[in-house]
């Protein structure tokens, strides 16, 4: 983020640019603006954690495309573990 699709304006943090293509490869942009500035900082947040979830999921098809295997960090069958609390 920002990305292709969907860009902040420079000036003003209220306001965005959405890029809308179709199958022919026509490109038309729309601007959205918000009137509450908490309204585009939800939006904003949402983008972020979109975009953060896309980077993730492609690294770990990256990692699994390169063998690496994954970590298991689960208790194997037999193994215990023993806490020794005082409680007063």
């Amino acid at each position: 983020y920002p990305g292709v699709a969907i860009e902040a304006v420079t000036d003003s943090s209220r306001y965005f640019v959405l890029r809308i293509q179709d199958e022919g490869g026509r490109s038309a942009f729309i601007g959205v603006g918000f009137g509450d500035r908490s309204d585009s900082f939800d939006l904003n947040v949402a983008l972020q954690d979109h975009f953060k979830w896309v980077k993730k999921e492609e690294e770990a098809e990256k990692e699994k495309e390169e063998g690496k295997p994954n970590l298991d960090l689960g208790f194997k069958d037999g193994q215990t573990i023993k806490i020794n609390m005082k409680i007063t």
